[in-house]
């Protein structure tokens, strides 16, 4: 029997299909060498860069698609410009062809490489964004692809960004980047990204970008930054040596790129190890950790979170020259656009991160003080600051520790703003601080300061240098009471310092300084106990530019003990109720008195309780003497003695007072001299008595009369308590006579007991 004939329609569709299949198979396995042939031989030609490819895949059976080991290299050069392991995704084209609507999954891009070369305006690909000229927008428009893409990866990618805005070159390692969904039918977007550096360095997070919306959110986590890659751009604006430390930091922000005021801000941020040092090593600063958190930013609100320092350790340094350790290392230039000549401004670029975040934070800063806003706490513990004056001969220390700094939850609708403030000063004294802010304006604050335990010698060189004198001993308390309100400030202060002594004035001082009588000052201004209590109030506006606080109290102080100083008697009158200011400055005889008085009696006690008040304090009984006029009293006395008991030797209490009763006037003693001494009717007659009793004989009678003044004086002393060391009689210098002349007597010139 015959073979049936195949229908040739059949032959036809098996030829078609073998024919598809060949076009498939040479698409599969002919095409993509020839097309890998014909990109490496003319890639040099079409963007001036050298292309070379391992492999492509285009296979439609299996609907792979990719590019394996492809390397771009830099124009005429062996340098890298982007390379990958694999490009590649999968899909139904035909499908995409016969629907309209082209649907890949599993697209992944693996190991790529980019080297970014950027100066100025230009970067190494700024060459290829030119190639094509202006773009046709208006065929752009005239219709639309519609896409699907599922399950985006990107893994494994590395990149070298060199710049001149970097003081070194960025290598970013491990950078992983995936999407679930990118699609023509919506504008919603969600990438995960993940990147390391070669310092360690790791930053995890995502971002999401909804172009219906208008809207973006970013979610990032810095961790491990080490903090010696920001040196380079710290030393931009100051010269610092080192900088050592890490850094976290967690941001979340969400934003509408269509109004820029809608923009909800979290973030926190974890310091630790810091160590900033200077050109030479010398230390600035350390601290163990700051952990800050700032919960949101949503238009005019302000949230801020804890804020939290712990072992903050400073150093301060005046240097000789009268700069300081830190604004020396201050990188200023001349600001050309300022009015007065000579303003310095910072060398540092606007494009400086540090620039960047201190404007930030000048923002949030007038944020506090503008908007509503809420703030958790602030503490800062275990802070320290060591103080280093090389201004002064020997050097000042002066270490502050123990820094607690503490305050509450406020907000701008709050009461009150309450803060503290506590620290050890230099391992013996301690300080205590309490404000209370006004949230609705924090320039209005209530301040409580208490001071204890401070001790004067660890003031020493201040003392030495700037007052003459060395700080032997005393404790200083202080206590202050402080009130601003709209600018006027109301201070209540006091100042106590128990056993308070300071040294002889020494020679090597500042020669610029008035040199106080601190000794003295301080032995008269201490109580009966040895302590200075001082009240010193201060009032004013401090809107006003003269209105000085600081000056003011200095001044308060000066005058105290100037007057101290100058006027001893003013001050011990306080000491004793119904003292006479007077008695306590010099004491007056009559010519020729060797005995106490009342008077005399009256003074020398109200001396003595000084000295007894003022342990420190003693007194030197200056003789105001004019020895012309005395000899000249003394020998006129008995001359009358002569010739009114002649031959008496000793005269009683009844014959002096008769002596005395006889005027040199007489004209019966006038006429008795003109006997015995002839021819000296033209002289005084002290002068007449002096020459008719001997000069030697007239000295001797007042020397007595000296020694009998002084002895009373000792009496007085012993009677009342003073010991000897506490007092001194002595000669009166020229300028003390001239000052004090007048009738005999004791001036008591007061001074500290050595």
């Amino acid at each position: 029997m015959a073979e049936k004939k195949r229908p040739r329609w059949r032959t036809f569709a098996y030829a078609l299909g073998a024919l598809v299949l060949l076009g498939l198979l040479v698409t599969a396995f002919l095409f993509p060498h020839l097309l890998k042939r014909y990109i490496e031989q003319n890639s040099e030609a079409w963007i001036d860069r050298k292309i070379t490819i391992g492999s492509i895949v285009l296979n439609p059976i299996t609907g792979t698609y990719a590019v394996h080991d492809l390397v771009c290299f830099e124009p005429r050069s062996e340098q890298v410009f982007i390379s990958f392991n694999k490009l590649g995704v999968k899909g139904d084209v035909l499908d995409g062809f016969r629907k309209g609507h082209w649907r890949f999954h599993d697209a992944e891009l693996r190991d790529p490489y980019v080297h970014i070369h950027h100066r100025g305006e230009r970067f190494n690909f700024s060459d290829l964004l030119e190639l094509g000229g202006e773009a046709d927008t208006a065929k752009a428009d005239q219709g639309s692809v519609l896409f699907t893409v599922v399950d985006i990866a990107l893994t494994g990618g590395r990149m070298d960004y060199d710049s001149d805005l970097l003081r070194e070159p960025l290598h970013v390692v491990d950078l992983a980047v995936a999407c679930n969904l990118i699609t023509s039918e919506s504008g919603h977007m969600d990438f995960v990204v993940g990147l390391g550096l070669t310092d360690g360095t790791r930053l995890d997070g995502g971002f999401t970008i909804d172009t219906d919306s208008a809207r973006y959110a970013v979610e990032a986590h810095l961790r491990d930054l080490d903090l010696a890659s920001s040196l380079p751009y710290l030393q931009d604006f100051f010269g610092a040596g080192s900088l050592a430390g890490k850094l976290d930091v967690d941001l979340d922000v969400k934003q509408s790129y269509a109004d820029s005021s809608d923009l909800a801000l979290s973030a926190r941020m974890h310091m630790r190890g810091l160590d900033l040092r200077g050109p030479d090593g010398d230390p600035l600063v350390r601290m163990r950790s700051l952990r800050a958190h700032l919960d949101t930013l949503v238009g005019d609100h302000l949230e801020l979170g804890v804020v939290d320092i712990d072992g903050l350790d400073a150093r301060f340094a005046l240097l000789p020259d009268g700069s300081d350790n830190w604004t020396r290392l201050l990188r200023l230039v001349p600001d050309t656009t300022a009015d007065e000549a000579g303003a310095m401004v910072l060398d540092a670029s606007a494009s400086n991160y540090f620039v960047l975040l201190a404007e930030y934070i000048s923002y949030l800063g007038s944020a506090v003080t503008t908007s509503d806003y809420s703030a958790d706490s602030l503490v800062f513990r275990n802070g320290a600051l060591f103080f280093e004056d090389l201004t002064v001969p020997g050097g000042f220390n002066y270490r502050l520790s123990a820094i607690d700094l503490r305050a509450q939850r406020f907000n701008a609708g709050s009461q009150s703003a309450p803060v503290s403030l506590a620290m050890r000063l230099n391992n013996a004294g301690s300080l205590v601080a309490k404000a209370i802010f006004d949230p609705a304006d924090l320039r209005n604050v209530t301040l409580s300061v208490r001071l204890d335990s401070l001790l004067m010698p660890h003031l020493d060189a201040y003392t030495r240098w700037y007052a003459a004198h060395p700080a032997l001993d005393g404790v200083l308390a202080f206590t202050s009471e402080t009130a601003i309100h709209a600018g006027m400030i109301d201070s209540r202060n006091n100042l106590r310092i128990d056993h308070l002594r300071f040294g002889k004035r020494i020679q090597e001082h500042d020669p610029e300084v008035f040199v106080l009588p601190l000794r003295l000052a301080a032995g008269l201004l201490k109580d009966v106990k040895g302590m200075v209590s001082l009240d010193i109030p201060v009032r004013g506006d401090l809107r006003d530019p003269s209105f000085k606080v600081l000056p003011i109290v200095w001044q308060v102080l000066k005058n105290l003990v100037v007057k101290a100083a100058a006027a001893p008697a003013k001050l011990l009158v306080r000491v004793f109720d119904g003292a006479d200011e007077r008695a306590l400055e010099k004491v007056r005889f009559e010519p020729m008195q060797q005995h106490l008085e009342k008077e005399q009696e009256r003074a020398l006690q109200q001396v003595a309780k000084a000295l007894l008040a003022k342990p420190d304090l003693r007194v030197d009984l200056v003789e105001l003497v004019d020895s012309v006029a005395e000899t000249g009293a003394l020998a006129l006395f008995q001359a009358k003695a002569r010739y009114l008991l002649p031959g008496a030797v000793v005269l009683s209490a009844a014959d002096s007072t008769r002596v005395l009763a006889v005027s040199e006037r007489d004209t019966l003693f006038m006429q008795w001299m003109d006997v015995q001494m002839p021819g000296t009717a033209s002289q005084s007659m002290h002068q007449r008595s002096v020459a008719l009793v001997g000069a030697s004989s007239v000295r001797q009678l007042w020397s007595g009369v000296e020694q009998a003044r002084r002895a009373a004086v000792r009496a007085a002393f012993v009677s009342a308590g003073v010991v000897p060391t506490r007092y001194a009689i002595r000669k009166g210098t020229p300028a003390e006579l001239a000052v004090h002349g007048g009738p005999p007597g004791y001036l008591f010139v007061y001074d500290i007991a050595e």
